[in-house]
């Protein structure tokens, strides 16, 4: 898919992530909608530099300025395990050891939280787009033990 399709299918599904955010129930359904409306519109920004950039200077160059971005898109919490250092960070924040509290664990929300968001998730990894909307917690000795 060259960029010019991205970009067109990438803007459509923002416009319905949009569309879908105005019929949400709950705030936090509506943020995560706008939060991921808010993701695509940087990525649709990168993307038309880069058709602007193929436009002046020709197709020879094109990828010379390629839009590289996110491995993930997290519209709740991140989760970067080290399992070289053994050490975990949520959110970007400080690091923590694994051998201290046990591995944080990912939960993913349920559709009922994020209100039709799964669709444009699914939509968008086909694309290359990888959307999270997981909770990172860490269990205590009796979640472990169960």
């Amino acid at each position: 898919m060259d960029t010019l399709e991205q970009f067109t299918v990438l803007s459509g599904i923002r416009i319905q992530v949009l569309a879908q955010a105005t019929a949400c129930k709950t705030a936090f359904a509506r943020d995560l909608h706008e939060r991921l409306a808010q993701q695509l519109a940087y990525i649709c920004k990168k993307l038309r530099l880069e058709i602007a950039v193929a436009a002046r200077f020709g197709d020879e160059d094109e990828g010379a300025f390629g839009w590289v971005g996110p491995d993930e898109i997290h519209l709740i919490d991140s989760l970067y395990i080290d399992h070289g250092t053994r050490e975990y960070q949520i959110n970007g924040e400080n690091w923590y050891s694994l051998d201290g509290d046990g591995e944080p664990i990912a939960s993913p929300s349920t559709a009922e939280q994020i209100e039709g968001l799964g669709r444009f998730i699914e939509e968008l990894a086909q694309y290359g787009v990888l959307v999270t909307a997981n909770y990172v917690f860490i269990p205590c000795d009796e979640q472990i033990a169960a």
